[in-house]
């Protein structure tokens, strides 16, 4: 006959429930945790890989590059489209306006961001020349997100390093793309939803006025 051994003082009827329930916490943890972990390992490799092979894209480029400036911005538009999550960008770039803008605004406005994307990385395409990046560590950040971060060192040495972080928007269903890049700790997109806003706001809330004010100065480049 089998006995159920229970600690002195404490009856069957009450420790055979805690010891159940205790039993099945232990066992639901030992699940999760491992399951957890390999999320997070996934998600880390995802946004490992995506910053991996955008760098060696560019770089394949740079090294053929002959200065063509049709080649450039096909190279460049290609590279923005492929790895970036634009859609979401242009979203947090505008904050709360995202929401009182029109389906129309909207578009436009994704448009309008991605051509000045595009063309900031053109016009600054030359300085991208003789760079390295290092990765140093990948960090992920909630549930959705790693922040992959290096440095750029200039194989001239005539440039200082620069440290560079990429947060990567890593699903758990379709691909992992870059949402924004830190520089020393800086983040460009919250630097870009700042000027955004100020705009917007100068002009009574008005969304159109931040589409007016890209455009006129896509114009004057």
């Amino acid at each position: 006959m089998n006995r159920v051994f229970t600690p002195v003082g404490m009856p069957t009827a009450v420790f055979s429930p805690v010891l159940r329930a205790v039993s099945l916490m232990i066992m639901l943890m030992m699940l999760a945790w491992p399951a957890s972990m390999v999320r997070a390992d996934a998600r880390i490799d995802a946004a490992n890989a995506v910053i991996s092979a955008m760098v060696s894209d560019m770089d394949s480029y740079l090294t053929t590059d002959a200065g063509d400036a049709s080649a450039r911005l096909m190279t460049v538009t290609r590279m923005l489209d492929t790895y970036f999550d634009l859609p979401t960008i242009a979203r947090f770039s505008v904050g709360p306006y995202w929401r009182a803008a029109s389906s129309e605004e909207r578009l436009t406005y994704n448009e309008t961001l991605r051509l000045a994307m595009i063309g900031t990385v053109v016009n600054n395409f030359d300085q991208l020349k003789g760079l390295t990046f290092t990765p140093t560590d990948s960090v992920p950040k909630g549930d959705n997100m790693v922040l992959v971060r290096g440095h750029f060192s200039d194989k001239s040495g005539q440039r200082s390093p620069v440290m560079v972080g990429w947060r990567v928007i890593t699903p758990i269903e379709g691909t992992a793309k870059v949402l924004d890049v830190e520089i020393e700790n800086i983040s460009m997109l919250v630097t870009q939803q700042q000027e955004n806003l100020a705009i917007i706001r100068q002009n009574q809330g008005r969304f159109g006025a931040l589409i007016e004010a890209m455009k006129a100065k896509q114009t004057t480049k």
